[in-house]
C-alpha cells in the first residue's frame, strides 16, 4: 500500500501470443520503461531493448545484477553488494580457524534499493533530455560506486526510522488491466 496506492495494476499472461501482444503495445506506447529481466527473457517475449530506444525516443533502464553483458550471471541484493564491495567488514576468523567468517552487511539487500535510486534518478534525467537511451545500471556497479567513500566518512546525525502512513490501498494484481489496454487500443485476449 506504501508502495503502489494511487497505481493502475496490469498483469499479462506472456505465454500466450494475445498476452505478448499487449506487452508489445505497453512497451511501444511508455516514455520510460524499467525493467530488471535478463536480456534474453525479454528476446524471447519479442522484446528488443536496443531496438525500441533506435526507434522512437524511449528512456530503457535495465536493471540487473551484473549488468547486461553478464547477464547470466544472476544477483540479488546482498550478493551484489558483496561483489561490489560494499561490506561493513570481514570478521576475523573464528576459534582458531584460519579462514575469516561470511561478510558483515552494512545492510540488508542494499544493492536493490541503491540500484532504484540510481535508475530512478538516471532515467528522469534522460528522459528530460529527450530520450532514445538504454540505460544499464548494475547493481554490483551501483554498490561498488557507494562503496568508495571512506568508511566512517559521514559525520551527520541520523534520523530514527520511523512509520510512514498509508494514502490508499494498492489495486489488487490485474484489477485495471483491460481498462488501460483498451484506452491504449491494445488486445490482451483473444483473436486480433
Amino acid at each position: 500500500d506504501l508502495l503502489h496506492a494511487g497505481q493502475q495494476s496490469v498483469a499479462l499472461e506472456l505465454s500466450t501470443a494475445a498476452g505478448r501482444r499487449a506487452l508489445a503495445g505497453l512497451v511501444a506506447r511508455a516514455d520510460i520503461v524499467i525493467e530488471a529481466s535478463r536480456p534474453r527473457a525479454l528476446a524471447q517475449l519479442g522484446v528488443d531493448a536496443a531496438a525500441e530506444v533506435a526507434a522512437r525516443p524511449v528512456v530503457w533502464v535495465s536493471i540487473t545484477g551484473h549488468g547486461r553483458r553478464a547477464a547470466l550471471r544472476t544477483a540479488f541484493g546482498d550478493d551484489a553488494a558483496v561483489a561490489g564491495g560494499l561490506v561493513a567488514g570481514w570478521p576475523a576468523a573464528i576459534d582458531g580457524d584460519d579462514e575469516p567468517g561470511g561478510p558483515w552487511f552494512c545492510a540488508d539487500a542494499v544493492a536493490d534499493p541503491l540500484a532504484g535510486l540510481t535508475a530512478a534518478v538516471a532515467a528522469l534525467d534522460r528522459w528530460q533530455a529527450g530520450g532514445g537511451w538504454l540505460l544499464d545500471v548494475s547493481m554490483a556497479a551501483v554498490a561498488a560506486g557507494c562503496a568508495g567513500r571512506p568508511a566512517g566518512a559521514w559525520r551527520g546525525p541520523v534520523a530514527p526510522p520511523r512509520a510512514r502512513a498509508t494514502t490508499g490501498a494498492a489495486r489488487p494484481l490485474g484489477a485495471d488491466t483491460d481498462a488501460v489496454l483498451a484506452d491504449l487500443h491494445v488486445c490482451a485476449r483473444g483473436g486480433s
